[in-house]
């Protein structure tokens, strides 16, 4: 079982990002490869899956948590989808909140500050920045493009495909296992 109060926290940092909006939350696990030749942090059994925002918003979190807890990394979409079952761009709804995976990288004193920061691992954080309205997708993915390469962060992350780690869920991908302890904060 669960904890609520995980399940809670996974679901505040989603509410902060996806308020008011409509779509679909997409989901991504996947187990470490063990596989003779595999690249560091590739990813075998993957799964994917769609949820009905906000209706299923507690049922997605609780899946991500669960995954986590039986060895997967486990991720979402930093935006909705208005089409279950994908991760493409053009599939984007209008975007509530831009993203940077800092990669160990940190936001600028003189920039605006996120709105929300998840700790993915020792030292490494994801940033939210929440909009005053929502936006294009295509808006969206160049500012994030801008904020990754202005700060150093994940120069693989900004697009409209990126999925983060999950609030409350371990990191199987370093050398040793780490439990994300992160939430909504700034």
């Amino acid at each position: 079982m669960i904890p609520d109060e995980r399940v809670e926290r996974t679901a505040e940092l989603w509410a902060h990002l996806f308020e008011g909006l409509q779509g679909y939350l997409v989901t991504f696990t996947g187990q470490q490869s063990t596989r003779p030749g595999a690249r560091p942090s590739e990813l075998d059994d993957t799964q994917q899956r769609s949820w009905r925002w906000p209706e299923e918003k507690d049922d997605a979190a609780t899946y991500l948590l669960g995954q986590s807890g039986v060895g997967r990394d486990a991720y979402f979409g930093v935006h909705l989808f208005r089409k279950p079952g994908t991760r493409r761009g053009e599939h984007a709804t209008e975007v509530q909140a831009l993203w940077v995976d800092g990669d160990g990288a940190r936001v600028p004193k003189d920039w605006p500050q996120p709105t929300a920061v998840v700790e993915s691992s020792p030292g490494r954080h994801h940033f939210y920045w929440r909009l005053t309205r929502p936006i294009a997708p295509e808006e969206a993915a160049q500012l994030n493009r801008r904020l990754c390469y202005g700060m150093g962060g994940d120069k693989g992350k900004w697009g409209l495909g990126t999925v983060l780690r999950a609030p409350g869920t371990r990191n199987y991908k370093r050398e040793r296992t780490t439990l994300v302890a992160g939430g909504v904060g700034a």
